[in-house]
């Protein structure tokens, strides 16, 4: 602050040049850096839960006439804005990874508003896998018992293997929603080849995020009062997580042969700058030298 300095030294400066860190310290140093806007994304992300937290007040703690049909009606509000939630939750994510300057509430409003469709019908899709999975992982194996036959692990397997791809989609189809104007339909088609190029990426993230869901898992069992992490963590964390290893995926093959094959300039590009004519400042960074105070005399002065 200018009240405690001279403002007339100039600072070391930030070097707009100096090489970029490796993505393990640099994962750490936007965590570090935004870790503020992080915790405010996961409050955000669990107060649209409260739908599904008032459902299961109203089934435990009442019983009359209303008591099913407000449970359904409360567990419908939540199934709609889940996927748009989530679409919010991705485009600010996004704008964290390519450590952009914004408005936390402003970006959020606008993913879960302007992706509110293609977000439900991907949370719609998300559903019915989980409920033919959840279905399979109980009725299959007692089939197999059963009858005797084989064949039903081997369907029980397919319902898995097909679960787990679209769990590993799910690490693109919000970001390519956030970050492109493609229709529903491509988004997905593009998650599933996206998926195919980076299995690596995909294991990493789900051990990852079950390393963190099993820290918190742990946590409350030593003590219940643990359970105010989740106003903080780990929804918010894992989204940042899924953002900043699957993203620059994104970028190698979506964002970047778009602009190459266009012409156009790539505005996530590291090297990209605006125009002479419409740049404001130019950030000189640590090419900036400090003042040096002249030595001697002082001059005469004439009153």
């Amino acid at each position: 602050m200018g009240l405690f300095h001279n403002y007339q030294n100039t600072g070391p400066g930030i070097d707009p040049n100096a090489p970029k860190k490796k993505p393990f310290f640099r994962f750490w140093e936007l965590l570090r850096r935004n870790f503020g806007k992080i915790m405010t994304l996961n409050m955000i992300y669990m107060a649209l839960h409260m739908p599904l937290l008032l459902s299961a007040i109203v089934f435990i703690e009442t019983n009359n006439k209303f008591t099913n049909a407000m449970t359904i009606f409360l567990l419908i509000v939540q199934f709609l804005i889940e996927g748009p939630t989530l679409a919010g939750c991705a485009r600010v994510q996004r704008l964290i990874v390519l450590d952009k300057a914004f408005f936390l509430g402003e970006e959020f409003k606008k993913g879960f508003a302007q992706n509110f469709r293609a977000a439900l019908l991907y949370w719609i899709l998300d559903a019915i896998v989980i409920a033919s999975a959840t279905a399979g992982y109980h009725v299959y194996p007692q089939l197999a018992k059963q009858t005797g036959s084989k064949a039903f692990y081997i369907i029980y397997g397919i319902s898995l293997a097909v679960a787990a791809i679209l769990l590993f989609m799910n690490y693109y189809i919000m970001a390519l929603q956030a970050a492109t104007t493609l229709k529903p339909k491509t988004v997905l088609k593009n998650s599933f080849m996206l998926v195919g190029l980076s299995l690596k990426e995909c294991l990493l993230t789900t051990v990852c995020a079950a390393l963190m869901l099993g820290l918190l898992v742990l946590l409350i069992q030593i003590n219940s009062l643990f359970m105010f992490l989740l106003a903080f963590y780990p929804a918010a964390i894992i989204g940042y997580l899924v953002m900043f290893v699957h993203y620059p995926v994104i970028q190698n093959y979506v964002i970047n042969p778009y602009y190459e094959d266009t012409g156009e300039k790539n505005p996530e590009a590291e090297d990209f700058a605006a125009d002479d004519e419409t740049r404001v400042f130019t950030d000189r960074g640590s090419s900036e030298k400090p003042i040096q105070k002249e030595s001697g005399k002082k001059g005469t002065t004439i009153s």
